[in-house]
């Protein structure tokens, strides 16, 4: 009888220290993103996250970076094709030009976040979000024009700060 009290107690001691959770990893890792409701949204979207682990989650996150870089590249070549406007080209070539490198460094970023350099991937993901911010910096020099990928641009870098928030904690 003495054993099973003895058990017991240790079972008992032993649960407390158990960190509670919900019971849903991107539940939990989305509440200590910068934007849960974003996070959320774009791990359930993804159904490689239901078998995911934590790490698998921040991955599938810069992942998705990339994607969206690559998306608003591709628009911006379309726009390349059908502007006439003289400073239209200009700032959407170099629109092309930042989205080209953001693809390159949030490839970097996942290369290094795959490889457990996660300050090196915080950093190269940082980039994605300059480089759509020069995009985004070009139109509003004079003759200013209206971006025709603002909308797209602040969403990625919303979601790079989101993704950002998340790796922070590998370097931790």
């Amino acid at each position: 009888m003495n054993s099973l009290k003895a058990l017991t107690v240790i079972f008992m001691l032993s649960f407390s220290f158990v960190t509670f959770s919900s019971g849903d990893l991107i539940e939990d890792v989305c509440r200590t993103s910068r934007d849960f409701k974003v996070c959320i949204n774009a791990l359930r979207a993804d159904p490689k996250s239901s078998s995911a682990d934590k790490k698998g989650l921040v991955r599938i996150l810069l992942q998705q970076c990339l994607t969206k870089a690559k998306n608003i590249y591709n628009e911006v070549e379309n726009l390349l094709e059908q502007a006439k406007e003289h400073v239209l080209i200009q700032c959407l070539q170099i629109c092309k030009e930042n989205y080209d490198s953001a693809i390159d460094v949030a490839t970097t970023a996942i290369k290094d976040f795959d490889a457990n350099d996660f300050f090196g991937a915080k950093i190269t993901a940082s980039a994605v979000v300059s480089c759509a911010d020069t995009c985004e910096e070009s139109f509003t020099e004079p003759p200013i024009r209206t971006s025709p990928t603002k909308s797209k641009s602040e969403d990625l870098m919303n979601f790079v700060g989101v993704t950002l928030s998340l790796v922070k904690q590998f370097s931790n």
